[in-house]
């Protein structure tokens, strides 16, 4: 198990939490775009020194912990996109 299993877990539970819980209140489709857009990269520049401290906090568990980062990331992602892409089909449909 990664070093940082547990900060990580919950680093990004909350940070994706966070993010959709703020756009899933964005009411104009125009803004929602540039809303996702602009936390995308926050989150990825946040996201990014995180995994540059756990570089520097454990050498040599490094490459566990990020694999592991990487891992968590891309299923949270998936899951956001998902939800978002559910909400803004369903309203399509009204």
């Amino acid at each position: 198990m990664p070093s940082f299993f547990f900060k990580t877990l919950l680093f990004l539970v909350f940070g994706t939490a966070l993010i959709y819980r703020y756009l899933i209140r964005v009411e104009k489709p125009e803004l929602f775009v540039q809303l996702y857009l602009i936390l995308m990269a926050v989150k990825l520049i946040a996201y990014g020194a995180y995994c540059g401290v756990i570089i520097t906090q454990d050498k040599a568990g490094a490459a566990a912990n990020v694999v592991f980062f990487m891992i968590v990331y891309f299923a949270f992602t998936a899951l956001e996109i998902g939800f978002l892409f559910h909400k803004i089909s369903a309203k399509n449909t009204r």
